[in-house]
């Protein structure tokens, strides 16, 4: 895995931790602290920018689908709880999902459908401390 700034998929996430809602989809930007863009393909994730996320900050991640099947984004405590995760993408669409990150840690986003997961569909990225 390759870090840097939060998230980059493909690879992997550097700088997010969490502690948010357990809805799914959805969220209020107006909210949010920062917009994370990311793709979803098959099958990994990845953002087009270096990105930071400090403890405290509450994330908007819009999650496109450039892949040829549906995919969907979950984000994770390292204890595997769910923080927040979209509905199911189809190819071509989007979907958000908001997350606020109130201590600094590692955690995951991954996709869980079918088997993405296990075939790379996932990424760890860490929450820096203020």
């Amino acid at each position: 895995m390759r870090r840097a700034g939060f998230i980059f998929f493909a690879a992997t996430l550097v700088g997010l931790s969490a502690c948010g809602s357990d809805d799914a989809g959805g969220g209020e930007s107006g909210s949010a602290t920062q917009v994370v863009e990311l793709a979803a393909t098959d099958f990994a994730f990845r953002a087009d920018a270096r990105i930071t996320i400090e403890a405290g900050d509450t994330v908007e991640f819009r999650v496109r689908n450039e892949g040829a099947v549906e995919h969907q984004m979950e984000v994770l405590t390292d204890a595997s709880r769910r923080l927040g995760m979209t509905g199911r993408i189809a190819p071509g669409s989007s979907d958000t999902v908001v997350a606020t990150f109130d201590q600094p840690g590692v955690y995951l986003v991954i996709c869980d459908i079918d088997d993405h997961r296990s075939l790379g569909q996932q990424a760890e990225f860490e929450v820096i401390g203020t």
